[in-house]
């Protein structure tokens, strides 16, 4: 008999069944399944909770085009400052204005001898401003030197340059005839004053007033003579004093009104007039005396001028006055480092002429 033949006659529970072997891996995996499923879960939280940080805390590489972003993990260093202030810089230098301004304006007076000439220059309205140094502060530096001496002007013809001008006038009795032209040239040279400046202007004959003033109801409120005593207020009246006037069309109106308007007075006192100008605060960088008459010394107004006078420039005209008038107006001017100008009759006749022509407005 086969042995297929012995197997089929084998009783079901005589047949048993080989198991297969189990291999030492699988031994421990059994053995220990409960540690290895919790090292495994603690793999997993530590992979994920690595994935979540890298979301979170992630920072474009340094020098990344485009990137305005840092790293969250860092504190902020010393070159990102660095490269701030220069980027700064940068922003201000490509903003600095690169071309200068000048306004000029010029005026030529219509009679022969020219009234105004007058011209600004330099003014300049940028503001500069520059970094400074290697910390990243910024300046503003603003030139304000424009300011100072900022016009040229002149008087009948006679020139200077300065920001606070004040006119010291002769109205007294002796200019009726001749005061035509002086108040012609006064208000022209009123008119052409740009508006950068200050100016004043003080009127005298025997009493001293601030142009704009009654002049004949004032002269009663002053006492003296033009040969012994000079000339002061009565007792108890307190003159007005000049001040500083900003250069405004209203004022220019005002001012040339009165030019026009105020009466000639009896006297010829100047002292007072200078006395007056140098308490005025900022004194005055030129003053324009003029006067028919001799400006002698004969009430120590040569001493006010070379006691008071500071940086002030005079500038003396001669207007119509006679031959004696010459020598002590030179002195004033050249003692203040001013100029002097003297003006005849003939000159001042053919001037009235040239006026006398002109539309009347």
């Amino acid at each position: 008999m086969d042995d297929t033949a012995d197997i089929e006659q084998l009783e079901p529970e005589e047949i048993q069944e080989t198991a297969p072997l189990e291999s030492p891996f699988g031994m421990y995996l059994r053995e220990y399944r409960l540690l290895n499923s919790l090292l495994f879960s603690l793999l997993v939280l530590v992979i994920l909770f690595a994935a979540i940080w890298n979301i979170i805390i992630w920072a474009a590489p340094a020098g990344e085009a485009g990137s305005d972003f840092t790293d969250g993990g860092q504190q902020v260093a010393a070159p990102k400052k660095q490269e701030q202030k220069v980027r700064l810089m940068q922003r201000q230098k490509s903003a600095k204005p690169s071309q200068t301004f000048t306004f000029r304006a010029r005026a030529v007076s219509d009679i022969p001898v020219p009234v105004v000439d007058i011209e600004t220059k330099n003014l300049n309205p940028a503001i500069v401003v520059s970094p400074m140094g290697n910390v990243g502060d910024v300046s503003v530096n603003v030139d304000m030197s424009v300011l100072n001496k900022a016009f040229a002007s002149s008087f009948m013809g006679v020139k200077s340059k300065a920001n606070k001008i004040l006119f010291i006038i002769d109205y007294s009795a002796s200019m009726r005839g001749r005061d035509v032209v002086m108040r012609d040239e006064l208000s022209k040279a009123i008119e052409k004053l740009p508006a950068v400046g200050s100016v004043a202007v003080i009127f005298f004959s025997g009493p001293t007033w601030v142009a704009g003033e009654d002049a004949n109801a004032l002269h009663r409120k002053w006492k003296g003579d033009n040969g012994k005593t000079g000339w002061k207020p009565v007792d108890g009246y307190k003159p007005k004093r000049p001040k500083w006037l900003p250069v405004t069309p209203s004022n220019k109106k005002n001012l040339i009104k009165a030019v026009k308007s105020t009466p000639l007075t009896f006297g010829t006192v100047w002292d007072n007039s200078f006395e007056w100008a140098f308490y005025m605060n900022p004194k005055p960088d030129v003053i324009y005396f003029m006067t028919d008459g001799n400006a002698n010394d004969k009430f120590k107004g040569m001493d006010i001028i070379k006691s008071k006078k500071g940086r002030t420039k005079i500038y003396t005209i001669g207007y119509g006055a006679p031959q004696g008038a010459k020598k002590p107006l030179e002195e004033i001017a050249a003692m203040s480092g001013g100029k002097s100008k003297f003006v005849d009759m003939d000159k001042i006749r053919e001037m009235e002429k040239e006026i006398g022509k002109k539309p009347k407005k």
